[in-house]
């Protein structure tokens, strides 16, 4: 069994909090904490892996990073997950979101090329 260090557990929060950033178009973490209806010391406690997301707030930074909650979700709980075992479940949820987004895609493309 490996134990993700802090900084690795702190990396894809990171990650999922510049995007959802970047997507929003807000210059600060304090915006972003606003938008996620947290306190601005939150957000730099996840950046630095000293709490975690709770699944409502992983719920609305999927929404501002416009990203599927699985994939958030999912990432989230397998970096923090206290064993090899309940991380595959995770990463599992993660990866079969992403299928399943670009599956609905697809299906999508193809309706509409159908209607022209």
């Amino acid at each position: 069994m490996r134990i993700k260090p802090q900084a690795e557990k702190a990396s894809c929060v990171n990650d999922f909090l510049d995007l959802a950033r970047v997507r929003q178009g807000m210059r600060t973490d304090r915006e972003l904490a606003e938008a996620l209806q947290v306190g601005s010391p939150a957000v730099s406690n996840w950046r630095h892996g000293s709490k975690g997301l709770s699944p409502m707030t992983c719920m609305k930074l999927a929404e501002l990073a416009e990203l599927p909650l699985g994939l958030v979700l999912g990432t989230i709980c397998e970096a923090n997950a206290p064993n090899e075992e309940e991380a595959l479940v995770w990463r599992k949820l993660a990866d079969e979101s992403v299928a399943a987004k670009a599956a609905v895609a697809a299906l999508r493309q193809s309706a509409r090329q159908k209607r022209n």
